[in-house]
C-alpha cells in the first residue's frame, strides 16, 4: 500500500500524533509524526473539528494526514467490515 492517500497530494501515512488544546484561546492543533519520522504541525482548529480529528486518529487505522490543512483520511474499507 502506498504511504499517501491515492489521488491526492500533501497526504502522508501517520505513525503517531500529539494533540494540543489551548483553553485560553479555545483552539487546538496537532503534531503529526509521519511514517518517515517527520513531525509536522497543523493549523489551529475549533473544538468541533478538533474532536472529529481526534476521533478518527483514535479509532481508525491506517490514517493519512495532510498537515497543511489539518485534514485526515483513512484507507478504503469494505462495507460490513468489523473492527478487530
Amino acid at each position: 500500500m502506498p504511504h499517501y492517500a491515492q489521488g491526492t497530494t500533501g497526504w502522508t501515512k501517520l505513525d503517531a500524533y500529539q494533540a494540543l488544546w489551548d483553553p485560553k484561546i479555545s483552539l487546538g492543533k496537532f503534531y503529526f509524526t509521519t511514517f518517515q519520522g517527520n513531525r509536522l504541525e497543523t493549523p489551529y482548529m475549533d473544538a468541533s473539528n478538533f474532536a472529529r480529528v481526534v476521533d478518527i486518529l483514535r479509532n481508525e487505522e491506517p490514517v493519512y494526514g495532510n498537515a497543511s490543512t489539518g485534514s485526515v483520511t483513512t484507507a478504503t474499507e469494505d462495507i460490513g467490515e468489523e473492527e478487530s
